[in-house]
């Protein structure tokens, strides 16, 4: 069967016809699910650098309200702002902003100290500016010297944002990896039941991402959220995995 059949039918769930498959070499379903998690990262990270590049921060920085930055804390009275840098999925918040944000993490700077967690799950805990690894020999930082060192460091982030995207794809392959791998464990004892192998128990795991990967990158391109979409994800995957085995037992 043709890669493209099996991703059809991977991606409406049709574990009837999937059960029928004949096992297959790991190393096919390895590379099925490395073709899909880096066509995706791929196309995530595209639209990622894409938004970025049409974003003005200069001019952001230049109209908004002054601020300093030091040590001690945050001076800002202007209005709330938002300021989401997709290219590292990362939302800046100042102020008392009740806008959700678009991207998977978030960083809210307020008067005291800082905020970082990821979107809906933000930490409790606020952070004091004086751990942050960027005074040196600088004592405070204001629009205008935030807005030189965009400037004078412009290639270097470009360069550290091409990392990010890459080390971010790597993790995504790691992470699907092992989890498809415990997934195709815990579910020997219910595959022996079926007279289906650990390979073919992986080999249904990989496959069951396609619909789960597939709505997770169009929701990253359009910026809808849904909580706990993650856990959700996984979940998707072990019914996949369940049904496709149960289909099996069935027709045994």
């Amino acid at each position: 069967m043709g890669i493209v059949e099996q991703f059809q039918q991977s991606l409406f769930f049709q574990w009837k016809e999937i059960g029928k498959w004949k096992a297959q070499s790991i190393w096919k379903s390895f590379f099925y699910l490395l073709c899909l998690v880096l066509l995706s990262s791929l196309i995530l990270s595209f639209s990622s650098f894409s938004k970025t590049s049409k974003l003005d921060y200069e001019a952001l920085l230049t109209e908004m309200e002054p601020f300093v930055l030091s040590e001690k804390g945050l001076d800002y009275t202007g209005e709330p702002l938002i300021v989401p840098i997709p290219v590292f999925d990362t939302t800046v918040t100042i102020g008392k902003v009740t806008q959700r944000a678009t991207t998977d993490y978030v960083v809210t700077l307020q008067g005291d100290g800082f905020k970082f967690g990821k979107n809906g799950l933000m930490s409790p805990n606020i952070t004091s500016y004086s751990r942050l690894p960027i005074w040196g020999s600088m004592q405070e930082y204001t629009n205008a010297d935030v807005l030189k060192l965009l400037q004078e460091n412009a290639s270097q982030l470009k360069q550290v944002a091409f990392f990010y995207q890459y080390v971010k794809a790597f993790l995504q392959v790691i992470i699907s990896i092992v989890f498809i791998s415990i997934i195709a464990l815990v579910s020997i004892p219910f595959g022996r039941s079926a007279s289906v192998s650990y390979r073919r128990l992986w080999m249904f795991g990989a496959y069951g991402v396609t619909l789960p990967i597939v709505i997770k990158t169009i929701l990253k391109l359009t910026g809808f959220f849904i909580p706990y979409f993650g856990m959700m994800y996984w979940f998707a995957v072990i019914i996949f995995v369940f049904l496709t085995v149960n289909t099996i037992k069935r027709s045994a």
